[in-house]
């Protein structure tokens, strides 16, 4: 089926990546774009045409889109997603996975939502679900595919709004187009409210793809041998993880990445992705008083001012970074996140000279919040520059031959949080701040530092959440009011027919002495 589109016409595809490569020349990216998607926007129109049909043939909304789509891609590491850096455990599991084809022959992403649990890190799953996308697009071109969501089995324990909120999110944003249907199998009652906040997050035109379904009507959707047996179908399929084929796995080029224009090419970060702080970074950051943990020991190439947080103004949703160069050689800098699909970073990568400083731009994107939890972080490295006059090239390569754990590489791990106009305007500098590393910190001032994570205003989707709760309690009460008038009723009813019985018998002892006293006197 998928969403009703208006066709581009061939000149309007070539009119979007005439227009790509004009905005590349003149105000290309911090980083090169990663070589399979360039060659998509030279030589292959689907992808174009995408943008253009989800955005009804706007010319400059499809390029905005299609630009930050492939920043995205680019910090995410969209291409470079594999069984090998995944958590092996939630690949494992099977509660997402590729399987069989929709009645109209697209593939089916399967979600079995009953073995969610709330407790599971968001952003792998997100992960393993844009794993799976890209897969399936690597080894048949590009195809649409179709969401199942198994609701079959799930409670309220296990449906997680946030994670189908960031599924539907993710493919909005980077995915145009690329739905065919999105089916709910067996969603239960009580979570209908949940539901129509999903409607609110679709795209107008993608709300006609939404199709609840059961077991009576699934196979207008799924063909009966393409359904599983718990489906009522004929397919016996038990999930088993099956690694992706070399052959259509894909292989970053060694010699460069190809820019936007055609014909130019530029080597890549290709280490410029999310960050998971893994080897000698923790999973898990330190405690946020811990701020000796904060860095890697030994700091002599750089200064961050603030140093510790980056702090985001509540209004703007905007911060600054100052970075300075304090070591006697030139350094060059590379700024990772845990959270690219979040942030857009101006600029990710540099050198400086000596006692040179720089201005880094963050902005938290307004589709997006601040985990209350402290999980959205960043990662500064630094590591000593050939020379001040290194070229984009030349950078990328540095970083693309450097482990992210090697010895000289330095580290500097930053929160995120909203803060005061005060905190956002100015922090404490170096000194002040690793003076304050080594100062006990009160718990009171631990709370409060937890406390301006959270986000003044609650957005739109919050308020969905509180509605579905407070919809959800009202259908409680209103059942156990239902109960209790079906009790008074049951009750009175058997008061009548107890009575009439009584009433019956005395009225029936009555009409024999009325006939007594009524007869005729005799004459």
């Amino acid at each position: 089926m998928g969403i009703k589109v208006k066709v581009p016409t061939v000149g309007q595809i070539e009119e979007l990546r005439q227009k790509f490569n004009e905005k590349y020349d003149q105000t290309p990216p911090a980083a090169p774009f990663h070589p399979v998607d360039m060659d998509r926007i030279r030589n292959d129109n689907l992808w174009l045409q995408r943008f253009l049909e989800m955005y009804d043939l706007e010319m400059e909304t499809a390029l905005t889109k299609l630009w930050d789509t492939c920043i995205w891609r680019q910090e995410y590491g969209a291409n470079e997603l594999n069984e090998t850096n995944l958590n092996s455990e939630y690949l494992d599991e099977g509660s997402v996975f590729v399987h069989n084809h929709d009645i109209d022959g697209k593939p089916l992403l399967i979600f079995r939502v009953k073995l969610h649990n709330k407790s599971k890190n968001l952003d792998e799953l997100i992960r393993l679900v844009v794993y799976w996308v890209e897969r399936t697009q690597r080894e048949q071109h590009l195809i649409q595919l179709s969401i199942f969501f198994d609701m079959a089995g799930t409670g309220l324990a296990t449906m997680d709004l946030d994670f189908v909120k960031r599924i539907i999110e993710t493919f909005k944003l980077y995915y145009p187009n690329t739905l065919n249907y999105i089916l709910v199998y067996e969603l239960a009652w009580v979570l209908n409210a949940a539901f129509k906040i999903v409607k609110t997050l679709l795209p107008p035109k993608a709300v006609e793809i939404l199709k609840m379904i059961s077991k009576k009507d699934v196979t207008q959707y799924v063909h009966k041998d393409n359904c599983l047996t718990n489906w009522g179908g004929n397919d016996t399929y038990e999930y088993s993880f099956v690694p992706e084929p070399k052959s259509v796995s894909l292989k970053t080029p060694t010699n460069g990445v190809q820019a936007a224009n055609a014909g130019d090419e530029e080597p890549a970060l290709n280490g410029d992705k999310k960050v998971h702080f893994a080897n000698s970074v923790p999973t898990v950051m330190p405690d946020l008083t811990d701020y000796a943990e904060l860095h890697t020991p030994g700091e002599n190439m750089l200064a961050l001012e603030p140093c510790d947080y980056v702090n985001f103004d509540s209004q703007s949703a905007e911060a600054t970074l100052n970075i300075k160069c304090v070591g006697q050689t030139p350094v060059t800098y590379k700024i990772q996140t845990t959270s690219p699909e979040k942030f857009r970073v101006r600029p990710r990568c540099g050198v400086l000279g000596p006692n040179e400083s720089t201005e880094v731009n963050i902005w938290l994107k307004s589709e997006h919040s601040l985990s209350e939890d402290a999980k959205d972080k960043f990662l500064v490295m630094g590591m000593p520059a050939v020379s001040k006059d290194c070229g984009a090239s030349e950078v990328a390569d540095m970083w693309k031959n450097k482990p992210q754990n090697c010895p000289d590489v330095e580290q500097h791990r930053l929160v995120c949080r909203f803060a005061s106009p005060d905190q956002v305007k100015g922090s404490a500098s170096a000194a002040s701040c690793k003076q304050a590393a080594a100062a006990p910190v009160s718990p009171c001032g631990a709370a409060a530092s937890k406390k301006a994570l959270v986000k003044p205003a609650e957005d739109e989707v919050t308020l969905l959440q509180r509605n579905m709760a407070f919809t959800r309690n009202l259908q409680y009460i209103q059942l156990f009011v239902l109960l209790l008038l079906a009790a008074g009723l049951g009750y009175l009813l058997y008061q009548q027919h107890h009575q009439s019985n009584a009433t019956g018998g005395a009225s029936h002892g009555s009409c024999y002495k009325t006939q007594a006293h009524s007869c005729a006197k005799r004459k």
